[in-house]
């Protein structure tokens, strides 16, 4: 008798408690960095790593050198 309503009682927690809070997913609250709204406000302030930015600037026409 114990039994039956134990399953019963497991059973009924499970379907009921489905819906409220399950488990954990990590994942759907990883953020990944900064997003486009940020950007956006930022974009005149955040100054760019020294590996983004050129050593040097060429500017020559390629199309003009000829082997």
């Amino acid at each position: 008798m114990w039994r039956d309503v134990s399953k019963i009682l497991v059973n009924l927690r499970r379907t009921l408690g489905a819906g409220f809070g399950g488990a954990y997913r990590p994942d759907l609250h990883y953020m990944r960095g900064p997003g486009p709204k940020w950007h956006a406000k930022h974009a005149g302030f955040v100054a760019k790593p020294a590996s983004a930015r050129p050593s040097h600037v060429v500017s020559h026409d390629i199309a003009g050198h000829r082997a």
